[in-house]
């Protein structure tokens, strides 16, 4: 039956390459159970903008579900056997998420996402590009996920690099007594001259 039903026109743009295609001009309607099973029904990369779109249903095969896109990012990291970057997708945090039921919806959204994503910008922190800082890279983890704390200020003083402690001097719920503690015993002196001109500011002069 599938020879038969043409995939889904798309036009896609310049430097996104279909990995994979499974989607149908069908539309979720009794007798169509088979167009809508598999792990994925498209998948879209571009290495350039380190984007990957992959589109499912669920729940499989189940007329009831819907279509579930979503747009990951490619992570870079230096591979030391081959003294190559290695691009893998971060599965466990998409960029964005989207799902209809509606097949001309879907179509419209993926035309406008390959049109308008951005390059993804590594957030990490980097010896260099695709080789991880560590242990700044497990502190900068910790500050995303549960904010400034007096234990995690002592590791970054103590451990981390010039990037990790300007970005803590960064956070807007950062205080007094941490920038005084940056000033005194940052990493280096543009780490030390940034927290005292922190301290100059209305908000944190005593």
């Amino acid at each position: 039956m599938k020879d038969k039903i043409r995939l889904q026109p798309l036009r896609v743009e310049a430097g996104w390459a279909i990995k994979y295609n499974q989607f149908y001009e069908v539309d979720p309607l009794k007798g169509n159970e088979s167009f809508f099973e598999g792990s994925s029904l498209l998948m879209l990369e571009d290495r350039g903008r380190l984007k990957l779109i992959d589109v499912q249903w669920r729940p499989e095969r189940n007329l009831d579900g819907k279509f579930q896109l979503e747009v990951l990012n490619f992570l870079e990291n230096y591979n030391p056997k081959t003294n190559e970057l290695d691009k893998d997708v971060d599965w466990e945090n998409p960029f964005y998420s989207f799902s209809t039921k509606n097949r001309l919806e879907l179509v419209e959204k993926l035309e406008k996402l390959m049109y308008s994503l951005p390059v993804e910008i590594d957030s990490r922190i980097l010896i260099k590009r695709g080789e991880i800082s560590e242990p700044s890279e497990s502190y900068r983890l910790i500050l995303v996920k549960e904010g400034i704390s007096k234990k995690l200020v002592d590791k970054i003083i103590k451990n981390g690099n010039a990037q990790i402690q300007n970005l803590v001097l960064d956070q807007p719920d950062i205080t007094r007594k941490i920038i005084l503690n940056f000033s005194k015993n940052g990493v280096s002196k543009k780490v030390k001259n940034k927290a005292k001109q922190k301290l100059t500011s209305k908000r944190f002069k005593e």
